[in-house]
């Protein structure tokens, strides 16, 4: 744990929260310079595009965006070494170049970044086997990403940081020893209500419904798990709602039929879903009709095989390039690219990715797989394979398959910190490292194993 998380969890809550706002306006200097405006701009018109106008577009973008990475990034020079790139002349060509998975990418980082001399930032990533990467965003990829999220939400009627939101996610905003019932930090700079997704017991639960009523959000962003949680609560309870959002914009995991109905049979509005990736894929968004839409400026998907899962090409990310990459994940692409809610594009019948796998603390809060992950995120470029085994609520044995060059013996105390501000300290993490963490019979890979749950 840094010096600043230290004073942080130290400090009085009403300090925690200016804390958190001051972080808000340092990433609101990054996230809404110029470049996302003029973005923002771009993206309402290519809206009214035709789709034969939009496929040219990201033809044109998918040639550029290979030649930057072939020139900038010393992995995929070597990678499409003797690969004539002028063959290259639109998506229908992408089979000519070979597929990158995510081992490919941890072994060879620091090849795979790419040499800019723009600002890049790094963030750290989990998925959906606990491999730990780094990942580097440019400044304008990053300006370019929020301001497609942006857009997304501006076409259900939510407008990002002039309108209040309350977001269910997984920064540790509350201290392991914190004893008050404030499960929330304020983040001013974008009149967010972070609300923390570690503590929804059922004594809690209560706790956050009141808040909410009295912040009154305009929309509810974040974990779907989550959310769900504090809708069943609401509707097992009877409670009044004393606000009406504007939309419910889930993120992170699967949304099942069942909990969407829920969430707008109890908040009274619609449930709009939208994919992406923290390693920075293409975006798929939910438009007014209930279709899913690929966002085409933003990259490509490609159908890997007979069991959907994809590829994906992604246009912002020339800090780490993904060209072609398996990301794990499965979408069942559709053939029909016309909607009438008037956006043409290609589209995409289901999505099948990012499991509700998760576990349970000891007070009975589920921990899902999304926060799960996050407990090897500082860990990058050492983890190969992760497990984790619960039997009981209260204890959770953490099997790691490690690359033994690059693993270093304090990073099992970095694990257990996150661990405890993830868990609290009423449940226990016992870490093995094993030579090989094998697959199932079916060749998946379980990271969670609840046998819990059953």
């Amino acid at each position: 744990m840094g010096l600043i998380e230290k004073i942080y969890d130290k400090s009085p809550i009403f300090l925690q929260n200016i804390m958190v706002s001051l972080k808000g306006f340092l990433n609101n200097k990054s996230r809404y310079g110029k470049e996302y405006y003029k973005y923002r701009l771009f993206l309402e018109d290519f809206d009214n595009w035709s789709f034969e106008k939009k496929k040219e577009y990201q033809d044109t973008e998918l040639v550029k965006f290979i030649k930057f990475a072939y020139y900038k990034s010393p992995f995929y020079r070597e990678l499409y070494k003797g690969i004539d790139l002028s063959e290259i002349n639109g998506v229908e060509d992408l089979k000519l170049l070979p597929i990158v998975d995510k081992e490919m990418l941890r072994s060879n980082i620091k090849n795979v970044f790419s040499e800019v001399h723009e600002a890049c930032v790094e963030s750290h990533t989990g998925g959906t086997t606990g491999k730990s990467l780094v990942v580097r965003m440019t400044n304008i990829d990053s300006m370019h990403r929020m301001a497609m999220l942006d857009h997304f939400k501006k076409r259900h009627g939510f407008e990002h940081r002039k309108m209040r939101r309350v977001t269910f996610n997984g920064k540790h905003i509350i201290p392991p020893s914190q004893k008050s019932k404030c499960f929330w930090r304020y983040n001013r700079a974008c009149k967010q209500l972070i609300m923390s997704s570690f503590h929804l017991s059922e004594e809690n639960l209560g706790f956050y419904v009141n808040k909410l009523n009295r912040f009154k959000p305009h929309a509810i962003d974040g974990f779907f798990s989550s959310m769900c949680d504090v809708a069943n609560y609401i509707e097992r309870k009877g409670l009044k709602l004393d606000f009406l959002p504007i939309a419910i914009f889930p993120t992170s995991e699967t949304i099942t039929e069942e909990g969407r109905e829920l969430l707008e049979r109890v908040f009274g509005c619609k449930v709009y879903d939208q994919y992406a990736s923290s390693e920075g894929a293409p975006f798929v968004t939910e438009c007014k009709c209930g279709k899913l839409h690929i966002e085409m400026q933003t990259g490509v998907f490609e159908q890997f095989d007979d069991s959907n899962e994809i590829l994906i090409t992604s246009f912002s990310t020339h800090g780490t390039p993904l060209i072609r990459y398996r990301i794990g994940d499965k979408m069942s692409l559709s053939k029909i690219n016309e909607c009438t809610c008037g956006i043409s594009s290609l589209m995409v019948d289901s999505i099948s990715g990012r499991k509700q796998d998760f576990l349970y603390n000891a007070e009975g809060v589920k921990i899902n797989a999304g926060n799960v992950s996050n407990l090897f995120k500082n860990v990058p470029n050492a983890i190969i394979r992760v497990q984790l085994v619960q039997n009981v609520k209260n204890e959770v044995f953490a099997y790691l398959e490690i690359d033994k060059e690059k693993y270093k013996n304090e990073y099992d105390d970095i694990i257990k910190k996150e661990f405890e501000h993830t868990f609290g300290v009423n449940t226990k993490i016992f870490i093995h490292h094993v030579d090989k963490l094998n697959r199932e019979n079916s060749g998946k890979f379980r990271m969670i194993v609840n046998n819990v749950v059953g």
